[in-house]
């Protein structure tokens, strides 16, 4: 019966919206992703249209509310009070017609949402999430951008993306975040497997120490542990990417202190010889804004990168 009574809700839902009312509902989504990418030809590649048609559903939006939704110059184009107001509104409007089309499918999400990640986490689990996100859910739509964590928090923050996969923040942040735990990373000694340093503080007086960049929030954290454990350091390099600080060890420059990411089983990798440290680790979170319409979705990428995480310790 509740089948039934779901494909009831699905017939309805494509009824009431009609081919007038979904060309409104192209032009809204025209509209956030200008909003979001700034430019008229970089929102025609995310909805895959050209700018002209784009241009054109500008117009129609303008015309249906009757209200002048840009500030339109020679050489640029910008929302207006107006524009402004509506995308917040548009945001729900598409949220609410998405919400209503899942209705007819319990069992599978469909939807589009932005998440930054940070390269670390990509490079480890984030293809076995993605996998099975898209094999549970064909129809929701991930787009990815990388960055560093601080970066990409002051992205979610400003609406351009609608979570991030961060390292855990150094402070806490203001009320408008909502901040989830996914998974715990070790934090270890690495060095080339010719080495054979069992303490950190022997393999740092001894070799060329590589470090992760300390602006970043995870090199942050390492430095001041090693502070903590009155280890005074220069480095030798200080690079932004822990795969490239990865790839200098393997090399033999030197030795460094990082997190063992999750799904890449340094521990095992013949090429390095690791040292795990107590009183360290690196959390990974999920930092989004308390009140957005793609809560529902993002919290179905907490679960499965959790799920995977877990399975990874097992």
């Amino acid at each position: 019966m509740l089948v039934a009574s779901s494909y009831v809700i699905l017939w309805v839902t494509r009824i009431l919206v009609t081919s007038h009312q979904k060309m409104i509902l192209r032009a809204l989504r025209a509209f956030l992703a200008f909003q979001r990418l700034g430019t008229i030809a970089a929102a025609a590649q995310e909805v895959n249209l050209s700018s002209a048609a784009i241009s054109s559903q500008f117009k129609l939006l303008e015309e249906q509310l009757g209200a002048t939704l840009f500030v339109r110059t020679k050489r640029s184009l910008i929302l207006s009070s107006a524009g402004v107001r509506l995308v917040p509104l548009a945001e729900k409007m598409l949220a609410d017609y998405e919400e209503m089309l899942l209705l007819s499918n319990t069992e599978s999400l469909q939807g589009r949402i932005s998440i930054g990640v940070v390269n670390s986490v990509l490079t480890g689990i984030f293809p076995a999430v993605l996998l099975r996100l898209k094999t549970d859910h064909p129809r929701l739509q991930i787009k990815i951008e990388i960055g560093n964590s601080q970066s990409l928090v002051s992205k979610v923050e400003a609406g351009l993306l609608d979570a991030a996969v961060v390292n855990k923040p150094p402070g806490p942040l203001d009320e408008s975040f909502s901040v989830h735990h996914l998974y715990t990373d070790p934090v270890a000694l690495i060095q080339p497997a010719s080495m054979q340093y069992s303490s950190f503080s022997d393999a740092l007086s001894n070799e060329p120490y590589l470090a992760l960049d300390r602006n970043t929030w995870v090199g942050r954290a390492i430095d001041q542990f090693l502070v903590r454990n009155d280890v005074v350091t220069q480095p030798a390099w200080e690079l932004d990417s822990q795969i490239a600080v990865l790839s200098a060890v393997r090399f033999g420059l030197g030795v460094t202190v990082l997190p063992l990411i999750c799904g890449t089983r340094l521990d095992q990798d013949p090429s390095l010889h690791v040292v795990p440290l107590n009183g360290i680790t690196r959390v990974v979170t999920l930092i989004e804004r308390s009140v957005h319409p793609f809560a529902h979705l993002t919290a179905e990428l907490i679960r499965a990168v959790v799920d995977i995480a877990g399975q990874q310790d097992q």
